[in-house]
């Protein structure tokens, strides 16, 4: 049967009505969407967002992952059944659930928890009987030995030598700390100044072996420098490193004859960076660092007197030495070989050297042309790494090994007497070797302080 008019008439008017209803619905949504577009383009101009947070306008924006790697967590690893101490077995008899008897399956789950011990001094005492002549009436008393004129042990004395250097402790920091861990030793601050005496001869002969040992290597030597007052005068800290052995040494100026008098070697592989004054070293291969080299471009971009330009092209050639990163860890990823690495190398670097040519030839700015200048008098310097692919592309094992010596530098201010300044070189040497060695710094350093009072052999530094 077919509808009729009036049914057609009802049914044309409601769907009008859901009509209207829709076209209203679909309006607020539209009004909601613009709201929340607004929201995702704030940044620091138009809301109180931080600058940090701005989207950067040369850098694509991140696309979010739908499905992210979970993290695999990480938990306390149990230590040796060596270490422990006590032990105490628990088992369950009955069951919690049905009031049975339970047996063990042979599996067991295994909880520590470590406790630090009591601390208590190891306080050996000497008699020393006064005696007297009857013929004479001479009193005297017995003598100590040599080794036996110390307050304090050498273990003690070692994790005196440990507080001020590895962590940074001062002098009435460490007399607190050793007043806390052990009470009723009160230590002077006279007494300190003798353990860092004491401390700088003993540990002379372990630096000595470090430094011979960095300077016999066949491995690149990374050298850097940095600022340190002795005595209120501007003096340099030196380190040099070879793999996990790090030297260190003051010298008064930071010039030519003083790093030739530090690295006397004859043809070794010198890692540095362009401001170490290097020239006069018999180096067989003088490597630049090329983070060194990144730095100095972005603060030549950076700086007010280079113009806009000038900038964007320092950019183009920033963007091109990063490139070469990214060779080298597709390189040790296994994506490329090594002779498409350094087919890859020579050709990025050759248009490298275009575009600074292009910078010089375009007329730039006194700053920029002077730099650039430079950079190619260095040429062959960068490209050193292109020869092995074991070669660094960095200073940073150097620059790395600096950082504890200049927090220090910030804290203590620098050295203020002779022994101090000696002290300081071969404490850093040999905490910094012994820890990236993985061995224990307080036994060795102890070891050495009892063969210096003993007047025995030196525990090996080196492994």
């Amino acid at each position: 049967m077919e509808p009729t008019y009036q049914e057609l008439k009802e049914e044309n008017a409601a769907l009008r009505k859901e009509n209207a209803e829709l076209r209203a619905l679909i309006q607020q949504l539209l009004e909601r969407i613009a709201v929340l577009e607004a929201k995702l383009d704030q940044n620091s101009k138009n809301s109180s967002k931080p600058p940090s947070s701005d989207q950067k306008s040369n850098l694509p924006k991140i696309k979010r992952r739908e499905i992210r790697p979970f993290h695999p967590g990480a938990k306390r690893q149990l230590l040796p059944e060596s270490m422990v101490t006590s032990r105490t077995e628990r088992h369950i008899d009955t069951c919690p659930r049905c009031r049975s008897m339970m047996e063990s399956t042979g599996e067991i789950k295994k909880w520590q928890q470590v406790e630090f011990p009591e601390v208590k001094p190891n306080v050996h005492q000497w008699d020393l009987h006064i005696c007297r002549c009857p013929n004479c009436a001479l009193v005297a008393v017995p003598d100590l030995e040599e080794h036996e004129k110390f307050v304090l042990g050498p273990r003690a004395e070692a994790l005196v030598n440990l507080a001020l250097s590895r962590f940074r402790m001062g002098h009435l920091m460490v007399r607190e700390f050793i007043a806390t861990l052990m009470p009723g030793v009160l230590l002077s601050q006279g007494l300190i100044s003798k353990i860092k005496v004491r401390g700088a001869r003993a540990l002379l002969s372990p630096q000595q072996q470090i430094t011979e040992s960095i300077l016999e290597a066949n491995a690149p030597i990374h050298v850097d420098a940095t600022g340190w007052r002795h005595q209120g005068r501007n003096e340099h800290a030196v380190v040099m490193r070879v793999a996990n052995q790090i030297a260190f040494a003051f010298v008064s100026h930071q010039n030519k004859s003083s790093l030739k008098a530090l690295l006397p070697g004859r043809g070794i592989h010198l890692v540095s960076d362009r401001g170490l004054p290097a020239s006069s070293i018999d180096t067989r291969i003088h490597q630049y660092c090329l983070a060194h080299l990144l730095r100095n471009l972005q603060g030549l971009a950076e700086h007010p007197e280079t113009s806009l330009e000038e900038s964007q092209l320092i950019g183009e050639i920033h963007q091109s030495i990063q490139q070469l990163f990214q060779d080298k860890h597709r390189l040790d990823r296994g994506e490329i070989g090594e002779e498409t690495w350094r087919q890859y190398g020579y050709h990025l670097w050759q248009c490298i050297e275009e575009m600074v040519n292009a910078l010089l030839n375009s007329n730039p700015g006194k700053r920029v042309a002077r730099a650039l200048r430079k950079i190619l008098k260095d040429w062959k310097h960068f490209k050193v790494y292109l020869r092995r692919p074991d070669h660094p592309m960095t200073n940073n094992p150097a620059e790395e090994a600096l950082r504890t010596l200049v927090i220090a530098r910030k804290l203590c201010f620098g050295s203020r007497s002779d022994y101090g300044r000696c002290w300081r070189a071969a404490i850093q040497t040999c905490v910094e070797t012994l820890h990236r060695q993985g061995r224990s710094i307080l036994d060795i350093i102890a070891d050495t302080l009892f063969a210096y009072r003993n007047k025995r052999p030196y525990p090996k530094v080196l492994v």
